[in-house]
C-alpha cells in the first residue's frame, strides 16, 4: 500500500471520529473508565510493592565479633566490611563498639542486678550491615564465617521474614498480571461491540468496496486508525482522572494515618511513577482500540 493511499485512509480514520461523536465518545468513556480502576489498582499494586521492596532491603546482616579477638582480627573484619561497601554489596553498616553494647544491654535489661559484675569488657565488638542485595545474604554470611575474628554464634538475619516478604511480592505481580489481562479482555469486548454498532450502519458501504475490488485492509485501516484515536484521547482523559482521583485517596489516608498516629503507611507521590502510569494507559488504550476495531470490522469483510 502506497504512503499516499495511507494517509488519505488514516485521515479517513481520524474523520470519522468526528462524524460518529455519539459512537466514539461511547467508546472513549469506555476506555476512559476501564483504565481509570486499572491505574487505580496498579497504584495500589506498586505501592504495596515498592513498601514491601523498601522493607527488604533495610533487613541488616547482625553479628558480633568473639570478645578475645585480637586487634588484628578486628582490622580484617573492618577492611572486609569497607571492601563489601566500596564494592557495592554492602549499601550501609552500623559499628557497635564494646561501650556501646555494655550500655545498650544496661538499657534492655530491666534489673540492674542482672548486670552486676560486667564491664564493657565483657562485651563484643558487633556490626549491623545493610545490603545491597539481599538476595546475597547467603554469600555474603558464607564469607563473614571465614574471618577469624567472627563469632559464627552470632550471625543473625531475618531470612524467614526475607522470604516472606518475597512471596508477597511475587503475589502482587501475578496480581497485577491477572487484573490487567481480565481489564483488558473486558475491554476488548466492550469496546468491539460498540464500534460494531458504528461498523453495522456503515456495512452497506463496507460491502460497496468489496464488490469494487477494494482489498480488506483498504478497508479496515480507516477502522484501526479510529480505533486507535479513540483509545489515544480515553487513555489520556483516564491519565488525568487517575491522577486527580489518588491525591483525593492518598491526602484523604495521610489524614486518617495521622489521626490514628500511624506514620509508616503513607503513599508514594503520584510524580514517581505518572511517566509509567502514562505510558502503560496509551499502549493499553491505543491497544485495546485496534484490537476492537480489527473484530468488529472482520465480520462485515466476509461478503
Amino acid at each position: 500500500m502506497k504512503i499516499r493511499t495511507l494517509r488519505l485512509l488514516a485521515k479517513e480514520g481520524a474523520a470519522n471520529v468526528y462524524k460518529n461523536k455519539l459512537m466514539s465518545a461511547a467508546s472513549m468513556v469506555t476506555i476512559t473508565t476501564t483504565l481509570f480502576i486499572l491505574g487505580l489498582v496498579l497504584l495500589i499494586i506498586v505501592n504495596v510493592i515498592t513498601k514491601l521492596e523498601a522493607q527488604k532491603r533495610n533487613l541488616q546482616v547482625r553479628f558480633y565479633l568473639r570478645v578475645e579477638a585480637t586487634r588484628l582480627e578486628q582490622e580484617e573484619v573492618a577492611i572486609f566490611i569497607e571492601n563489601c561497601r566500596a564494592t557495592g554489596v554492602v549499601t550501609a553498616y552500623e559499628y557497635e563498639s564494646r561501650e556501646q553494647a555494655y550500655e545498650n544491654a544496661k538499657k534492655d535489661l530491666k534489673h540492674e542486678s542482672l548486670m552486676e559484675g560486667l564491664t564493657p569488657e565483657n562485651f563484643a565488638e558487633g556490626y549491623f550491615v545493610t545490603l545491597a542485595n539481599p538476595n546475597d545474604s547467603d554469600q555474603f554470611i558464607a564469607k563473614l564465617k571465614l574471618l577469624s575474628g567472627v563469632d559464627t554464634q552470632w550471625i543473625t538475619y531475618p531470612k524467614q521474614e526475607l522470604e516472606r516478604i518475597s512471596a508477597i511480592v511475587g503475589v502482587f505481580n501475578y496480581v497485577a498480571v491477572f487484573v490487567l489481562a481480565v481489564l483488558m479482555i473486558i475491554s476488548v469486548l466492550l469496546i468491539s461491540n460498540t464500534i460494531r454498532l458504528t461498523v453495522f450502519a456503515r456495512r452497506k458501504e463496507i460491502e460497496i468496496m468489496k464488490y469494487v475490488g477494494a482489498n480488506d485492509w483498504f478497508i479496515r485501516f480507516p477502522f484501526i486508525i479510529e480505533g486507535m484515536i479513540i483509545g489515544l484521547l480515553g487513555a489520556l482523559l483516564s491519565f488525568l482522572l487517575t491522577s486527580q482521583a489518588y491525591v483525593w485517596i492518598k491526602n484523604g489516608l495521610t489524614a486518617l494515618f495521622s489521626s490514628i498516629k500511624i506514620t509508616d503507611l503513607q503513599l508514594m507521590e503520584f510524580d514517581q511513577f505518572a511517566i509509567r502510569i502514562l505510558v502503560v494507559n496509551i499502549i493499553f488504550g491505543m491497544t485495546i482500540g485496534v484490537i476492537g476495531s480489527f473484530m468488529s470490522v472482520k465480520k462485515h469483510l466476509d461478503v
